[in-house]
């Protein structure tokens, strides 16, 4: 079952790599100031979680877009991304030779207990396809954050009608799966689908569409493991 469900994620992102990449376009000014935006909030958390050399995993960490904005930022930390698809940690290694990068997947992380200052998930649990999944991993990502250290999250809160190979989380199914530990949460993100379609009107309108809570398809903020 569980390689079963890891191939379905690796063939989610192969399908995203022949067609869907498009819409991530960075030429685009509205998906531009949603990247935009989103890693400065993910910074933000980020800086205020770390210790002095602190220790971050990025858990689900892609190409390791988010570490070189955080190096780009300043912020001094030794870094650690764990993907699933080598493909994508071939090209972190290769372009981010800084930092460690790591072929996996995050439901058995390959370190000792509380080995993190600050685990980043970004746009990890929606791309999980079972609850089993996403507890596994949620029960992983608890394991190694520091007693008192801090999960960043940056995940969808709205379902996406397009692509069924993604889910929503409310607050409610984060609470679900890390039970009594302190949280704090927030709507973020103009609708992807709207603010691509902003064109140059995206500095004009962004910011005053990005006010409608019902307009935000994300969840920002940081979750505490408890002393």
């Amino acid at each position: 079952m569980r390689e079963q469900e890891l191939a379905r994620i690796r063939e989610t992102y192969a399908g995203y790599e022949r067609g869907r990449v498009r819409l991530w376009d960075s030429s685009n000014r509205g998906y531009a100031r949603i990247a935009q935006e989103r890693d400065a909030r993910l910074i933000e958390l980020i800086r205020q979680s770390l210790p002095p050399d602190g220790q971050v995993l990025d858990a689900g960490s892609g190409v390791g877009t988010l570490a070189a904005v955080a190096k780009g930022a300043g912020i001094e930390a030794s870094w650690t991304g764990i993907d699933l698809l080598e493909s994508s940690v071939t090209l972190a290694r290769a372009t981010h030779p800084w930092a460690t990068w790591i072929v996996g997947s995050a439901d058995e992380l390959p370190f000792e207990d509380q080995a993190f200052d600050v685990i980043v998930a970004s746009t990890l649990f929606s791309s999980l396809p079972s609850r089993r999944l996403e507890h596994g991993v949620a029960r992983e990502i608890g394991r190694v954050v520091r007693r008192g250290g801090w999960i960043v999250w940056y995940d969808l809160r709205l379902g996406s009608p397009r692509n069924p190979a993604v889910h929503g989380l409310s607050t409610q199914d984060v609470e679900r799966l890390f039970p009594d530990w302190p949280l704090d949460l927030e709507p973020l993100t103009l609708l992807p689908p709207v603010a691509r379609r902003l064109g140059p009107l995206t500095r004009i309108f962004y910011p005053g569409l990005s006010l409608l809570t019902p307009l935000r398809s994300h969840l920002v903020g940081r979750i505490r493991r408890p002393d």
